[in-house]
C-alpha cells in the first residue's frame, strides 16, 4: 500500500469512528477517553513526562465530567465525585514535597492536565450535533487550507513554527469551514439549537483557535523534535497530530455555547 492509499485509508477509518462513535452519548465518552489517554501518553513522551503520574488526575476529571453530563447520575454523587478530583489535583504536590519529582516535571505535569483532561472533560457537555460539527468543520478547515496555501500561499504564518502554513492559507481554512457549517445548518437536518448567524461565529471561534491549536502542537513537537507525535494511525502521525486542532478549540466552543 503506497503512502497516498495508507493515509486514505486510515483517515476514512478514523472518520468513521468518530462519526459512529458521536451518535450515542457512552460510545462518545470511550472514544474521546480513548483519545485523551492516547494523546496523554504521545504529550508525555514529547516532554519526557512519567505518564502514570498524571493519568490519576486526568482520568478523575474525566469521570467526573461524565458523572455530571449524565442524566441519571445523582446530584450527592456528582458532588461527592467532583471533590475527589479536586483532591486528586493535589496529588502532584505530595511527588513534589517528598522530591519524587522536579520542579519542571511538576510543571509539565499540571500543563498536560490543563492542555488534554479538560478539554476532553468539557466536550463531554457538549451538545453531539455540535460536536460532530465541530469535527466535520475542522476537517474541511484543514483540506481547504492545505489546498489554498499550496497554491496561493506566498505569506507564512509562523515559519519557525510551521513552515508550511501561510495566511492563506488560514483564510482559504476559514472560508472552507464556514462553507461547510452553512451546508451543516441548511441541509443536514440537524436540530441544532443556534441561528446561522450565531453558527458561524461558532465557526469562526472553531477555525482560528483551531489553528492556534495546530500551531501549539507543533511548537511541542519542534521542542521535542520530532515529526509526529506518535503513529498510531498509520500514514497521519499520532492523535495529537489529528486533534491538536480539536483539543484546543473545545474550550472556546463550550464558552461560547454558555454565553449565548
Amino acid at each position: 500500500m503506497n503512502e497516498l492509499a495508507k493515509r486514505t485509508f486510515f483517515g476514512f477509518l478514523y472518520a468513521l469512528s468518530v462519526i459512529l462513535a458521536l451518535q450515542d452519548y457512552n460510545w462518545t465518552v470511550l472514544l474521546l477517553g480513548v483519545f485523551m489517554l492516547i494523546g496523554l501518553r504521545e504529550f508525555a513522551s514529547l516532554v519526557n513526562l512519567n505518564f502514570k503520574k498524571v493519568l490519576l488526575p486526568v482520568l478523575f476529571l474525566y469521570f467526573t465530567s461524565f458523572l455530571y453530563h449524565h442524566e441519571t447520575i445523582d446530584s450527592k454523587v456528582i458532588q461527592i465525585a467532583s471533590a475527589f478530583s479536586l483532591l486528586v489535583l493535589f496529588i502532584p504536590f505530595i511527588y513534589f514535597i517528598f522530591d519524587k519529582i522536579a520542579l519542571n516535571r511538576l510543571a509539565y505535569l499540571y500543563l498536560a492536565i490543563f492542555y488534554l483532561a479538560v478539554p476532553f472533560s468539557l466536550a463531554l457537555g457538549i451538545d453531539a450535533k455540535i460536536l460532530l460539527s465541530v469535527f466535520f468543520i475542522i476537517w474541511a478547515s484543514d483540506s481547504f487550507a492545505y489546498l489554498t496555501g499550496k497554491n496561493f500561499g506566498k505569506h507564512k504564518l509562523a515559519e519557525k513554527i510551521s513552515p508550511k502554513k501561510t495566511i492563506e492559507g488560514v483564510i482559504g481554512g476559514l472560508a472552507g469551514g464556514l462553507l461547510t457549517a452553512y451546508l451543516i445548518y441548511r441541509f443536514s437536518g440537524w436540530e441544532i439549537m443556534l441561528k446561522l448567524p450565531q453558527f458561524l461565529i461558532l465557526t469562526f471561534i472553531i477555525v482560528i483557535f483551531g489553528t492556534l491549536g495546530d500551531l501549539l502542537e507543533s511548537r511541542f513537537k519542534r521542542l521535542a523534535n520530532v515529526k509526529d507525535s506518535g503513529n498510531v494511525i498509520p500514514g497521519h502521525g499520532g492523535i495529537l497530530d489529528r486533534l491538536d486542532s480539536f483539543i484546543f478549540a473545545v474550550p472556546f466552543v463550550y464558552v461560547f455555547l454558555l454565553i449565548i
